[in-house]
C-alpha cells in the first residue's frame, strides 16, 4: 500500500507544481490576478516536497 501512495505522490505533484508555475506564469504575464486558491496549492506542494526531503535527510544522518 505504501508503494501505490508514494507512486501516486510521485506522479501528482510534479503535475501539480508544473501546471502550477505555468497558470501563474500566464496570469502575471496578462496581467490577470492570480487566484488564491492557485497560490496556496502550488505553495502547499512545494512546501510539502521540499519538508518532506529535509525530513528524509535528517533521518538519514
Amino acid at each position: 500500500m505504501k508503494e501505490w501512495i508514494e507512486f501516486i505522490k510521485a506522479t501528482i505533484r510534479p503535475f501539480i507544481i508544473v501546471w502550477g508555475f505555468l497558470v501563474y506564469g500566464v496570469c502575471v504575464m496578462s496581467g490577470v490576478e492570480v487566484p488564491v486558491l492557485l497560490v496556496g496549492l502550488v505553495s502547499a506542494v512545494i512546501v510539502e516536497y521540499f519538508g518532506e526531503r529535509a525530513i528524509k535527510r535528517f533521518k538519514e544522518k
